[in-house]
């Protein structure tokens, strides 16, 4: 098994953390830098999810930070509910805040899977990741200001196009 990159769970992080030396903090503390006895650097940083309410979900991920590619392996074949958690919400605030584009992968790699195979548990991991990424919506999450009517139609038709894939997948789930 792969080491761990990305923790979700308050509990454990304080935990993790409490054998870490703080090196850096930024944002009033809502961003820092640690380093772990073993000499890896890991950022303990909040989604924009919860800003609203003066917070959002705790993350810890062990830097460099993970590739699209493999936030989408870690919430697709994590056996922790929390890291493949952890990795969604990376790949919606990448989404969100540097426009990374995570949905066609995702949905390549589900429609890749051997569904027929996998336990009723993977199965419904599968489902929440879907959901949790909102893959099946059709709504077009990409900017629009300042884009032609035709940039408009083409993102809007990859939305449409990639939520069809992922209803299809959730169907064979």
């Amino acid at each position: 098994m792969q080491e761990r990159k990305l923790y979700g769970d308050a509990r454990l992080i304080e935990q993790l953390l409490s054998n870490m030396q703080l090196m850096e903090e930024a944002a009033g503390g809502l961003a820092a830098v640690y380093k772990d006895a073993a000499g890896r650097f890991w950022m303990k940083c909040y989604t924009t999810a919860g800003e609203q309410r003066g917070g959002g979900y705790e993350l810890l991920i062990r830097l460099p930070l993970p590739s699209t590619k493999e936030l989408i392996t870690v919430a697709v074949a994590s056996p922790f509910e929390d890291e493949a958690v952890t990795a969604i919400m990376r790949l919606l605030e990448e989404e969100a805040v540097e426009q990374k584009d995570f949905r066609e992968t995702l949905v390549q790699r589900l429609e890749g899977l051997s569904l027929g195979s996998i336990s009723f548990e993977k199965k419904q991991r599968l489902r929440k990741t879907i959901t949790l990424t909102s893959l099946a919506d059709p709504m077009n999450r990409r900017e629009v200001l300042g884009k032609t009517a035709e940039e408009v139609q083409a993102d809007k038709a990859y939305f449409e196009a990639v939520s069809e894939r992922a209803r299809q997948v959730l169907r064979k789930l």
